[in-house]
């Protein structure tokens, strides 16, 4: 968090691991950039892929396609994203927008404290007997959960 109390994009990303489920799931498939995984909550019948978009400085590091497929799912009654990338949940770009002032005005403040947060997008799923298909864009050092409640 920043010293006027504002959460910082990392502070936003363990929010989003700590609503995850408890059983992780097999993933399959490699990319040198996108990590993908998938964790249940059997309790409130709810599927959470995370996935991120990351490499080390000075690696080569593009805006990523991903094509998800889930196995073994039936049709999610509701599906979102919560991002985590340089146009969502991060008030860094919007305090340099305003100036970069040492001290913040209430408006600022409340502003910076608005874009910090982590919003739902609706998410669309083409779905079979079986089996959920989705994909998503994952800019450069990005995060996306993904979830699909039943």
């Amino acid at each position: 968090m920043t010293l006027h109390g504002i959460p910082k994009p990392t502070y936003r990303a363990f929010e989003l691991l700590h609503r995850l489920g408890r059983e992780r799931l097999l993933v399959d498939g490699l990319h040198h950039t996108v990590d993908g995984w998938v964790v249940r909550d059997r309790e409130v019948r709810r599927l959470t892929v995370l996935m991120t978009n990351h490499a080390l400085p000075r690696h080569a590091i593009d805006t990523e396609r991903a094509r998800v497929t889930l196995t073994g799912a039936s049709e999610p009654r509701q599906a979102f994203v919560e991002r985590i990338d340089r146009g969502h949940a991060n008030p860094k770009r919007e305090w340099r927008a305003g100036g970069s002032p040492v001290y913040l005005d209430p408006d600022l403040l409340e502003h910076l404290q608005a874009v910090s947060r982590v919003s739902r997008e609706p998410v669309r799923c083409d779905c079979d007997v079986g089996t959920v298909r989705f994909e998503m864009t994952l800019p450069a050092h990005a995060v996306a959960a993904v979830t699909l409640e039943f």
